[in-house]
């Protein structure tokens, strides 16, 4: 016997959002305008804030080609 597991969509549920409340970056963006959020992507490249803010200023907020500018210098 198999069993009929119903789905929830998420456009049916308004308290769920995809992206969150919109008052965090999505998921694929450094975002550097909350302390937190800095202190995030310096752990997650082992940088320091200052090398972080320069590369995101240079090459934007793809943490792809971000990590490739903080690599090469």
């Amino acid at each position: 016997m198999a069993t009929v597991v119903d789905r929830v969509s998420v456009r049916s549920n308004p308290g769920f959002s995809l992206f969150g409340s919109g008052r965090h970056s999505l998921p694929f963006n450094v975002s550097t305008r909350e302390p937190a959020a800095i202190e995030y992507w310096c752990r997650h490249f082992n940088t320091s804030p200052d090398r972080l803010l320069d590369a995101v200023r240079r090459v934007g907020s793809n943490p792809d080609i971000i990590r490739l500018a903080l690599r090469n210098r």
